[in-house]
């Protein structure tokens, strides 16, 4: 039953970015915050030494479960909890059997799949996930209609996935809540070009604009950002040197946490530490999709020095975009961040912070149009210019073709005269007259004018036998050839 490959499917990441069809929810307490699908109702059950969370569809049709608790077993034996707790399931739901279960070989996660049908004769089928870390456990799980179960179990693992606790010891120990947790009051803020607005306390700085932020306190030791930057890394493009570019930052593409951490270092911070890092490949996937560009995505904890000097903390979401040919790339990122003793205390204010977040409507419809227009008029541009160059090439190409032809013209007839034995010559003094000359003698115009070896096409050498005048030959060149046939012939 022990399976290593149970370990994917019970790593679910902490605070992976929701679907866009989520939304956010902070528990009004702030112990835990969600994302759940529009008009799903959150329930939660006080326990003696825990809590479960529950979000429920409207009609009941679905669940999703997080339950955390203290425990005492330091054996951490996550096949022993499953077992009493799909027991104490059976006795409440006679027709709940476990279609498969598998456990990492550790015994401490463990994954049941389970069935059942509700007193209607509906069919019901449910992931439940056990994991132990003394001296805590925790029970994620969710489950749904038989029939939707494959297509609702995306969103429903995304629920479960985005699932952060936000106060740990509200869970452990409920009647031993952290002391001095800061409830700061916030106020609204809104860039200057009116592209985006959220919450803050009233002595933060802010910066931004085009839907990007940046804020500070007044130490600059805490903040939020969501924002991008540039790198360049080595062109593929002939004859361009992107390593020449000024004021940028050039290095080959990396994983986007690296590319945060990069980031990070030029603007002063050192020393970091990667608490916790995982990638996102079904966020980059789609990312991927949307901007017909390989991107990778990744979420990391970390804590490092800023440029105070401020040992901090800090969480960050970090979408990549590989390289153009031209070796441009980047990041686009999401971070809250605070001096790492008081990061848990704090940690509530920032999550108010970022979930407050909004770029405008109306200023995004407005960019959007904008940009709209500026692409009519560039297509206009270009549809002209692509019709110029249409036309440039037809009339190029014609005249090549014209120019092939001509030659053509005078090649052919210079083979011909050759294989025939023949040669004509133009008289300047007679105004053009044509002679030719043949294996029997000369004539002009069509007329013998003499006969034998000294005027035939082998010993003729073009004296005008009628003046003083040495004719021209008329394959020459073509110049006379066209002069003598016209062009076109």
């Amino acid at each position: 039953m022990a399976l290593a490959a149970a370990a994917a499917l019970l790593a679910l990441p902490a605070a992976a970015a929701p679907p866009p069809s989520l939304e956010l929810f902070v528990a009004s307490d702030r112990t835990f915050a969600l994302y759940r699908p529009a008009g799903w109702d959150i329930q939660t059950q006080e326990h003696a030494n825990g809590r479960t969370v529950m979000v429920v569809a409207p009609r009941g049709h679905a669940l999703v479960q997080m339950t955390l608790l203290k425990t005492d077993d330091r054996s951490n034996d996550s096949v022993l909890l499953a077992a009493r707790t799909l027991k104490n399931a059976q006795a409440r739901t006679p027709t709940l059997r476990i279609a498969w279960a598998r456990s990492t070989s550790d015994r401490r996660r463990t994954v049941v799949e389970v069935e059942y049908r509700r007193p209607d004769g509906t069919a019901v089928r449910g992931r439940q996930y056990f994991l132990m870390n003394f001296p805590e456990a925790r029970v994620y799980g969710f489950e749904t209609e038989g029939a939707r179960f494959a297509s609702m179990q995306p969103e429903l693992v995304s629920v479960l996935a985005n699932f952060t606790v936000l106060d740990p010891t509200q869970f452990k120990a409920p009647a031993a809540r952290a002391a001095g947790a800061t409830d700061v009051p916030l106020q609204p803020r809104r860039l200057q070009d009116g592209s985006a607005s959220l919450q803050l306390p009233a002595d933060w700085q802010m910066i931004g604009a085009k839907g990007a932020v940046l804020t500070k306190s007044r130490d600059g030791n805490s903040g939020f950002a969501f924002a991008s930057a540039g790198f360049w890394g080595p062109s593929s493009i002939p004859y361009f040197d992107s390593s020449r570019l000024a004021g940028v930052i050039h290095a080959p593409y990396m994983p986007p946490v690296d590319a945060m951490v990069t980031l990070m270092t030029r603007y002063g911070s050192r020393d970091f530490r990667v608490l916790q890092r995982a990638s996102d490949p079904a966020r980059a996937a789609a990312v991927s999709a949307g901007i017909n560009r390989r991107s990778d995505v990744e979420t990391a904890l970390l804590t490092f020095t800023n440029e105070n000097g401020v040992r901090c903390k800090g969480y960050y979401e970090v979408i990549g975009n590989t390289p153009l040919a031209s070796g441009q790339w980047g990041i686009l990122y999401f971070a809250v961040w605070a001096p790492e003793a008081d990061f848990d205390r704090a940690l509530p204010t920032l999550v108010r912070i970022s979930s407050s977040f909004r770029i405008d409507e109306r200023w995004a419809a407005d960019y959007v149009a904008r940009g709209i227009e500026n692409l009519k008029r560039q297509m206009a541009k270009t549809s002209q210019m692509m019709a110029d160059t249409a036309r440039s090439a037809r009339e190029s190409s014609l005249a090549a073709f014209q120019e092939r032809a001509r030659s053509s013209d005078y090649i052919d007839y210079k083979r011909t005269m050759t294989i025939r034995g023949e040669q004509e010559w133009v008289s300047q003094v007679e105004g053009g007259a044509l002679y030719k000359s043949d294996r029997w003698g000369l004539s002009r115009e069509g007329e013998r004018v003499a006969e034998g070896q000294p005027y035939n096409y082998y010993n003729y050498e073009g004296r005008n036998p009628r003046y003083n005048e040495q004719m021209t030959p008329v394959d020459a060149s073509r110049e006379v050839y066209e002069r003598v046939y016209g062009v076109p012939r």
